[in-house]
């Protein structure tokens, strides 16, 4: 009998949580139009509920997982140009993840809609870019690090008006050398390996000013393409 009424506690406990508890809409791969807070944020961004915006299961809408408290803080995990993905509280106090309207929202950045549209905007483009394999002036050094890899050489230049890195990218081809022998013995021909030189097959050079691509050079070797531009990333005061 104990066991019995354990069982269907447990049933109605289990019931009552998937009632209750919101289903956590967070992709497991990235999605064309979404943008991830920590690609550009690691540290994480916070903002604080003005008025009781509702919850939604999608960026579309959809379900509603109730209202967010006022007052309380919530953490921003990823946006559209148009919604936000949030953790935070619901009215009654209990945890709640989904789609709210940005209109909700404040922050001591008092132009963070503004500023994440933007980023919005520059995030998709650099993922293009390094789908693309390309460089863009305005990049930083770690978006060049996934299009191009490790630079072959790094330089470091400090003046007054600031600092300037150069990292240097060598695609050298090793040629072998061989040298025709004939044995002294047999009287036959045979080739021998004797040496290897290098030579540079193409050579990529991309110059930082103040963490920021400002110039982009390419050898004759490779085909000449204007670099595209994009703007730098967006400073917040949080």
């Amino acid at each position: 009998m104990e066991n019995k009424d354990y069982i269907v506690n447990t049933m109605r406990l289990l019931a009552l949580l998937a009632f209750t508890l919101p289903a956590v809409a967070l992709p497991h791969k990235l999605e064309p139009d979404i943008v991830y807070t920590e690609e550009f944020a690691p540290e994480g961004i916070t903002l604080r509920v003005i008025k009781p915006g509702y919850v939604f299961e999608s960026k579309k809408g959809g379900r509603k997982y109730g209202s967010l408290k006022e007052g309380t803080k919530a953490e921003l995990v990823s946006f559209t140009d148009k919604a936000y993905y949030i953790r935070g509280k619901r009215s009654n106090g209990e945890g709640v993840s989904g789609w709210v309207t940005p209109a909700a929202f404040s922050s001591k950045e008092p132009e963070f809609i503004k500023k994440l549209k933007a980023v919005h905007t520059r995030q998709l483009t650099v993922r293009q870019l390094i789908e693309d394999k390309e460089i863009a002036l305005g990049m930083t050094p770690e978006e060049v690090s996934k299009v191009l890899g490790e630079p072959t050489k790094t330089t470091l230049r400090r003046t007054a008006e600031g600092q300037t890195q150069v990292w240097e990218f060598l695609e050298v081809k090793i040629q072998k050398h061989y040298a025709t022998i004939r044995d002294p013995f047999t009287g036959a021909y045979f080739r021998q390996y004797t040496h290897s030189t290098s030579e540079e097959k193409s050579k990529k050079v991309i110059e930082f000013e103040d963490g920021y691509v400002s110039a982009v050079e390419f050898s004759e070797q490779t085909k000449k393409v204007r670099p595209k531009m994009i703007t730098a990333p967006i400073i917040f005061s949080w």
